[in-house]
């Protein structure tokens, strides 16, 4: 039997808020970088120690996402070879960047008349 004149108390169960992703990624990372134990960390932000315990460990048996890493790549060599041929009994071979001016200057003097 249920008494009209009797108003239900008991607060009805709060719904669970879920946490995307993305933002428990940002909530782990934050707490790495707080230098602060789990229980405080928790109690300063709000959040459920076993909820939080939670991520942690889903997080510790996942692999690791790999990153971006800043590298500097060294300039390759634009010239890695080139042979000039001169005719059949004639060939230069200039396998760097320093000997492109030694081989215009030979160049020039095998055939003055043309231009470089």
């Amino acid at each position: 039997m249920v008494n009209a004149g009797v108003m239900n108390t008991s607060k009805a169960p709060r719904r669970r808020q879920r946490t995307v992703a993305a933002e428990r990624a940002q909530i782990l990372a934050t707490f790495e970088c707080s230098g602060l134990s789990a229980a405080a960390f928790t109690r300063q932000h709000g959040l459920n120690y076993t909820t939080f315990s939670g991520w942690r460990r889903r997080q510790a048996k996942s692999p690791a996402s790999p990153a971006f890493v800043q590298v500097e790549v060294a300039a390759p060599n634009a010239l890695t070879e080139l042979v000039v041929e001169l005719g059949v009994p004639a060939r230069m071979h200039i396998k760097g960047a320093h000997q492109i001016e030694l081989a215009a200057r030979l160049l020039r003097e095998l055939n003055p008349a043309a231009a470089c």
